[in-house]
């Protein structure tokens, strides 16, 4: 078969995951502290490097290489809200999911009906010493210095992570985790937290616009490669027969 067909498919689904991240990027367009992910792609050769120089050009394929999130830390807003924190840059609040422990920017926090101190999607928060945030009344507090207060005093601090490694990869639902354990993650000893204020999300939506343009005309150009290089097949294919 044309190996052009080869490198367009390889290269309209590096696209369609392209278009998937864009839209989840738009779809977070008002979700705290989410942070834009990007594709990057690489070109590898279908032969190896002892087959002819021509060849390996002409079957060349595109993959995708990974997913990175935008780094850095998007625009603060006040909310005036007691629960609401902003942590500084590349920190991280620790959470206990059913997956085991996640770390999370989104400072938009909660108390259960049990009295615990939960993030948006309902997950414990744990605190300093590694257990949930607990035993908190509808009116708990956090202070400057991460303290969680409620109506009988200092129920907790937050356990604050930061992450000099890069280790950290987005999961979902505003969670990260990290690659190869939490041993390379490091607990912020004396942290700082904005109350009342929240970090915005990170999705420039014009931004985005653009890169959703971009990369539906590339899924487009591929398209009609696959296209055209089909319908030369199958003429050619009728021509053998005919002939």
């Amino acid at each position: 078969m044309n190996s052009q067909l080869y490198t367009a498919a390889s290269g309209m689904l590096v696209e369609q995951r392209r278009l998937e991240l864009i839209s989840n990027n738009l779809a977070n367009v008002s979700t705290p502290a989410y942070r834009s992910q990007r594709a990057f792609s690489t070109v590898y050769q279908r032969f190896g490097p002892d087959a002819d120089e021509g060849i390996r050009a002409a079957n060349a394929g595109v993959a995708l290489a990974g997913t990175y999130e935008v780094p850095g830390p998007a625009p603060l807003r006040q909310t005036g809200r007691d629960l609401d924190v902003a942590l500084d840059a590349d920190q991280f609040l620790a959470v206990q999911t059913k997956a085991g422990r996640r770390y999370t920017r989104a400072g938009s926090l909660e108390v259960s009906a049990s009295g615990a101190l939960t993030d948006g999607m309902g997950n414990p928060v744990l605190g300093a010493s590694g257990k949930p945030i607990s035993g908190l009344a509808p009116g708990a507090t956090v202070t400057g210095d991460a303290r969680v207060m409620s109506e009988d005093g200092e129920a907790g601090r937050l356990l604050v992570m930061s992450d000099p490694k890069r280790v950290l990869r987005p999961e979902g639902n505003n969670l990260s985790a990290p690659e190869g354990g939490d041993a390379a993650l490091a607990k912020v000893a004396d942290p700082a937290v904005r109350p009342g204020w929240l970090e915005g999300s990170g999705t420039n939506a014009l931004g985005e616009l653009v890169e959703l343009i971009q990369a539906q005309r590339s899924f487009e150009t591929y398209q009609k490669i696959v296209s055209t290089t089909m319908n030369e097949t199958n003429k050619k294919a009728v021509s053998d027969i005919a002939g």
